[in-house]
This record gives structure tokens, sequence and C-alpha cells, in this order.
């Protein structure tokens, strides 16, 4: 009879303790079931994720892959750079694309025109359609006829948007998430508005009256040089990074002391090959093609805003 007892006290503590792993077991898989999101990552999957943002903190113009929203994607011309991993050759003419609010495209494959109708649904897939093109032969161009593939009728793809530095990248993906092109667009609607030069060749200057005023979306610049008036027409290099050039500068003739200022001034616009924004948003840095900090700009606040 004893021996029967302490059995079957035995088998209960063993039931007892079965019933309660399982049910663990089964509330843990209730909860994951809920979200995937609030599965707590392992220890590794915590370093790692804590390395990769600790790394990420030093680029702070750098922004995650995400879709892009209808005005990051419309109104301005995205330079085609790069077919899967291989680059473009950077020529005066790259092959574009412009997306308009009205759901249309075109743009240029380096040998022809291109145009049609798009679609940039709520999951993240861009779609092509009504693609029309011209039927130019450009033995040249090798990449033509793949870009032109790339945006043919019926293609779609995921799409990732990354901002990077004062320039935003497009990637067009494939189903196995495979970037198939690359694009690149300038954000240098920074630079409008009007400046006040305030450093020549890294040199301060104390002059309210040398100042740059630049209109980006009529390619114009106006100014003083704090003795004379200028202005001139700007041209943004899509085959470069944060590109900008200032040509036809016309300047008055007065003569005044400043003479000296005045040519620095002019030689550091003439030799600027793109623009950087400082350390805040008030402040700018033209430089030359060898990043030598030519200008430094300080925005001046419209008392009218």
């Amino acid at each position: 009879m004893k021996i029967t007892q302490t059995l079957c006290i035995l088998l209960s503590a063993a039931l007892l303790g079965s019933c309660s792993v399982f049910n663990k077991s089964a509330k843990q898989h209730s909860e994951q079931s809920i979200s995937s999101e609030s599965i707590a990552a392992t220890k590794p999957e915590k370093a790692k994720k804590k390395k990769k943002n600790k790394n990420k903190k030093k680029n702070e113009f750098e922004t995650e892959g995400r879709k892009p929203s209808p005005d990051e994607l419309t109104g301005a011309q995205w330079t085609i750079t790069s077919l899967g991993k291989d680059n473009l050759p950077i020529e005066d003419e790259m092959p574009y694309v412009i997306f308009d609010e009205k759901g249309n495209f075109y743009g240029n494959n380096g040998c022809n025109v291109l145009n049609g109708s798009f679609v940039l649904r709520s999951d993240g897939h861009l779609i092509f359609s009504n693609v029309l093109s011209t039927m130019a032969f450009c033995p040249d161009k090798p990449y033509a006829d793949t870009i032109s593939g790339i945006l043919s009728d019926g293609k779609q793809y995921g799409v990732d948007c990354k901002r990077i530095g004062q320039e935003s990248y497009l990637y067009l993906k494939d189903d196995a998430g495979k970037a198939v092109a690359t694009l690149r667009r300038h954000n240098m609607e920074f630079l409008n508005g009007n400046w006040q030069i305030v450093a020549i060749d890294g040199k301060s200057i104390k002059d309210e009256d040398a100042t740059l005023f630049i209109d980006i979306p009529e390619l114009k610049v106006h100014g003083n040089t704090g003795c004379n008036f200028f202005n001139g027409t700007l041209y943004i290099d899509p085959a470069r990074s944060n590109a900008i050039d200032f040509s036809n500068m016309g300047l008055t003739r007065m003569a005044c002391p400043k003479a000296d200022q005045e040519n620095r001034i002019m030689v550091a616009l003439e030799s600027t090959a793109s623009a950087i924004a400082g350390k805040n948003d008030d402040t700018v840095l033209l430089i030359d093609k060898k990043g030598k900090e030519l200008l430094t700009l300080r925005r001046i606040e419209n008392n009218n805003d």
C-alpha cells in the first residue's frame, strides 16, 4: 500500500511539473503570436543592433532606407548612377528620370527619350506602364538598352529611398531585394536665400555689404562684394555630388578701397565646385574640386518672416 501511494505521489509530481512547463510554453507562444515585433532580441542580436546604431550615429546626415514620400519622389531630376553593381561612366549628360505629381514620368536612357506612367503603391512598389521611347541607335551607350528594359511596361520594383548629406538615393529592387538601379537627386534647395559672406579662404571678414543671394529654382545668383554688385547663373552638375558652379558672372565697375576683397570673392565663386552645409542650418561652405574651403556663408534672416 505504501509503495502504491509513493508511486502515485511521484507520478502526480511528474505530471504537475509537465503541465507547468507546457503552460509556460503555451503562454510564450501566445504572446509571440500577437506581434513578431514584440519578441525580445537575443543578447548577440542586441549587441549587433547597438553596434549598428553606434556606427550610424557617426554619420548624422544619413537616414534609414524607406519608401519615398510623393514630395521626395516627384518634381526633381533623378540621375541614374548605377545598374546593379556597375557604376555608370561620369559624362556631361547622364541618364535620368523625372517623376511628376500626376503619375507621369519622362527621362533619357543616355540615347533615347522615354516617357510613360507610374504608380507608387502603398506597399512601396513602383510600377511602370504606357511607356514610349524614341528609337535612336547609340552603340557608344551600351547601358541604354538595360535602362529601357528597367523602365518598360509592366515592370515593378520595390523602392527604397535614403538621404545622405544633401543628396537622396532611390534604389529600384527586384523580388530578391537586390538593387537593379540606383538613382540620385540633389537637395540643393538648402542654398536658397540670402547669405552673408563671413569668410574667404578660411579667413574671417566683417563686412555687412558682402552678400550673396542664391535662387535654386531659377538657377540665378546675385550679390555684393562689399564694393560692386554682381550677378550670374548657376549650374548643378548631375554627375557630381553636391555640385554647384557659378558662371556668366557680371560685375559693376565702381572703384573702392575693397578691391582685394572683391577680387578674392569673385575668384572664389568662379572656383566653386560644390556646396555643403556647415555645422548648423545657418551656415554653408563653398569648396573647390579639391575640397578646399573658399567661402563661408551665414544665412541672413528675413525680418518679414
